[in-house]
C-alpha cells in the first residue's frame, strides 16, 4: 500500500508547486490577472473530462497501466510549462497535464482492489492523508525554489512525476486483471443509474464544493476580517493539516467502525456546518481556530467515507468508473468555486460561510435519506 500513497503525495504535490506561480508566469508574458484564472480552470475542466474515462479504462485494462499512462501525460505537462515560449504553450500545458491529472479515482480504486470492506474506509483515509499533505507541502516548495526563478519549481514538478513513473512501474503490482473490453459511455450511465450512487456522488460534490470555495477564500478571509497575513495563513493551514492528518490516521477507522459509515458521514456534515456558521461570528484568532479545527476534522473523516459507500455500492468491475466519476465531480467544483467564493468575501466577508453551509446541510438531508 505504501507506494499508492507514494503516488498520490507525489502527484498532488507536483501540481501544487505550480499554482502559486501561475499568476507571475502569465504577467511574465505580459497577460492580464484573469489568464491565471483561466490557466487553472483549464486544468480543471480537462480533469473533470478526463477523470471518468481513466477509472473506466482502469476497470478494463487494469490500474497500473492507466496509472502510467496518465502519468506521462502530466509529465509532458509540466515539461512543455517549463519551456513555455508564450501564452498559448501556457494553455496546451496546462490542458495536457489536466488530461493526466485525472487519476485520483483511479489510485482510491487501486485501494479499494487490495482491501476488504472492514479495512477500507482506514485505508481510504491514509489516502486522503497522503492527497493533503501533498496540498500543503507544494506551495511551500514552490516558494522556497521561486527564489531560483520560474523554470526551476515546473521542472522539479516534471522531475517529481518522473520519479512518480518509475515508482509506480518498479514497485507498484496491478491489483485486478485487465478485461479486453472496449470503454462505452453507456457503461458510464449505466453505473450512475445504480442504486444509490447518485447522491452519494451528490454529496461528495457538495463537499467538496463547500470546501474548495473556503479553502480559496482562506487567506482573503483572514486578512479582511482578523488583519492577518500571510504567515498567519500558512501557520493556521498547518495546524487544519496536522488535525486533518490526526484524523485521518487515528480516528477515521475507529469512528466508522463504531458507528458505520452513515452514521460517520452525518457527524462530519455537522462539524463543517458548524465550522462554516462560526465564521459569521468570528472576532479573535482563538475562535477561528476552533472553526478551522471542525472544518478539517469534518473533511478528513467525509472524503474515505463518501468514497468507501461507492465502493460498497458499486460492483467490482465499475470501481474505477464511478470514482473517476467523482474526481471529475472535484474538478468540476474546482472551477466554479473559487470564483463564487471570491465574489462573495469581496462583497461581505462576514457571510463567507453561508454558502457552504447550506451546501452541506443539504448534503446532510440527502444522507439522511439514504439506506443505513
Amino acid at each position: 500500500m505504501i507506494p499508492i500513497y507514494g503516488i498520490t503525495f507525489l502527484d498532488i504535490l507536483g501540481f501544487t508547486i505550480l499554482i502559486p506561480l501561475l499568476p507571475f508566469v502569465s504577467r511574465r508574458f505580459g497577460a492580464p490577472d484573469a489568464v491565471a484564472g483561466a490557466l487553472i480552470a483549464t486544468t480543471a475542466v480537462c480533469a473533470t473530462l478526463s477523470s471518468p474515462l481513466w477509472g473506466a479504462l482502469s476497470d478494463r485494462h487494469g490500474r497500473k497501466r492507466v496509472l502510467l499512462a496518465s502519468q506521462l501525460f502530466s509529465l509532458a505537462g509540466y515539461l512543455l510549462l517549463a519551456f513555455a515560449g508564450a501564452v498559448p504553450w501556457l494553455f496546451l500545458s496546462r490542458a495536457i497535464e489536466g488530461f493526466g491529472g485525472g487519476n485520483l479515482g483511479v489510485a482510491n480504486s487501486y485501494i479499494s482492489d487490495v482491501t476488504t470492506e472492514e479495512s477500507r474506509p482506514r485505508a481510504l483515509a491514509y489516502g486522503t492523508a497522503a492527497f493533503g499533505a501533498g496540498f500543503i507541502a507544494g506551495p511551500i516548495l514552490s516558494g522556497a525554489l521561486a527564489h531560483f526563478g520560474f523554470t526551476v519549481p515546473f521542472v522539479c514538478a516534471a522531475a517529481l512525476q518522473a520519479v512518480n513513473f518509475f515508482v509506480t512501474a518498479t514497485f507498484l503490482a496491478e491489483s485486478r486483471r485487465p478485461r479486453r473490453a472496449a470503454f462505452s459511455w453507456s457503461d458510464l450511465r449505466a453505473a450512475l443509474a445504480r442504486p444509490g450512487i447518485a447522491a452519494i456522488l451528490g454529496q461528495r460534490f457538495l463537499y467538496i464544493f463547500a470546501f474548495t470555495y473556503f479553502f480559496t477564500t482562506f487567506s482573503i478571509f483572514l486578512s479582511d476580517v482578523l488583519h492577518a497575513g500571510p504567515v498567519a495563513s500558512s501557520a493556521l493551514l498547518g495546524v487544519a493539516g496536522a488535525v486533518g492528518a490526526a484524523t485521518q490516521i487515528f480516528a477515521v477507522g475507529p469512528l466508522i467502525d463504531r458507528f458505520g459509515l452513515r452514521t460517520a458521514s452525518l457527524a462530519a456534515l455537522a462539524a463543517g456546518i458548524l465550522a462554516y456558521a462560526l465564521l459569521g461570528f468570528v472576532e479573535t484568532l482563538a475562535l477561528f481556530v476552533v472553526a478551522i479545527v471542525f472544518w478539517s476534522f469534518s473533511g478528513s473523516v467525509l472524503r474515505p467515507a463518501i468514497d468507501a459507500r461507492i465502493v460498497r455500492l458499486a460492483p467490482e468491475g465499475e470501481r474505477g468508473t464511478l470514482l473517476g466519476l467523482g474526481d471529475s465531480l472535484d474538478n468540476l467544483a474546482l472551477i466554479f468555486a473559487p470564483v463564487i467564493g471570491a465574489a462573495i468575501i469581496g462583497a461581505t466577508p462576514r457571510l463567507v460561510g453561508i454558502l457552504p453551509a447550506l451546501s452541506l446541510a443539504f448534503a446532510f438531508v440527502l444522507t439522511l435519506r439514504d439506506a443505513p
